[in-house]
């Protein structure tokens, strides 16, 4: 008590509380004008679930919200893409390092078009779908009409303001039909629909056919690098 009454002596008409509460105020607010950072919300206040705070440099492009779709060259190590836990290794963590927020989705290695559109779950609205899928379908002999009918039902699914068709990457023992016949029926398929298609894996394809000397272990799947790259690559093209 002591203290207390020592802290409201009166300095030039104002008790001293009184001004270090006023100078402690200024300098608050000094510090989140000149970092351009949000005041503190109310003790009272409850996060939401949905909620978080990047904080991006002002030039930087508002962040948007996606909905992936994929098999194995999706999924790479992730723990349970269905569920968001993506692996580092995957190009979608790349796209989730610089900001965009994953509404849902699933990919799972070996599976089809078919399989992806029965296991993925209903999504909330998104401004994007990507769908990289047929792979499988091409190894699995399945008919381009009934892939494009799969993702007819995957768009169904995980409705987007814009739905983006990635294109498969190539084989070094390629099928028949071969992964480039497939691409360019996945571009029709697009134009078709009113989706967007995009080749984002031109870096890694040997004029010969295949994957070109260090991007791939197996002639089937984007080793690190080149998912590392991917998801760079994806990133530019969602950004122009």
């Amino acid at each position: 008590m002591g203290n207390e009454r020592g802290l409201r002596r009166d300095v030039g008409g104002m008790p001293v509380w009184g001004l270090i509460a006023a100078a402690l105020v200024i300098v608050g607010c000094g510090v989140y004008t000149s970092a351009n950072l949000p005041a503190p919300a109310s003790a009272d206040a409850q996060p939401s679930a949905q909620s978080s705070f990047t904080f991006a440099p002002p030039s930087e492009e508002v962040k948007r919200a996606i909905s992936v779709i994929g098999d194995s060259n999706t999924e790479v190590d992730s723990d349970d893409f269905a569920r968001g836990r993506i692996g580092e290794a995957s190009w979608v963590s790349q796209l989730l390092r610089d900001g965009f927020e994953l509404r849902g989705g699933w990919a799972d290695g070996g599976t089809t078009s078919g399989t992806q559109a029965d296991n993925l779950g209903v999504l909330e609205r998104a401004d994007l779908t990507l769908i990289m899928t047929g792979t499988n379908d091409l190894s699995q002999g399945v008919p381009f009409e009934n892939t494009a009918a799969n993702i007819d039902r995957i768009v169904e699914k995980a409705p987007a303001d814009k739905v983006v068709l990635l294109a498969v990457p190539p084989r070094d023992s390629e099928t028949d039909p071969s992964s480039d016949e497939y691409n360019s029926n996945l571009r029709r398929l697009a134009q078709d629909r009113g989706f967007e298609y995009f080749d984002g894996l031109t870096f890694l394809r040997s004029p010969d056919g295949g994957f070109i000397d260090g991007m791939s272990e197996d002639g089937v799947h984007l080793n690190r690098e080149a998912q590392a790259r991917y998801g760079v690559v994806v990133r530019e093209y969602l950004a122009s």
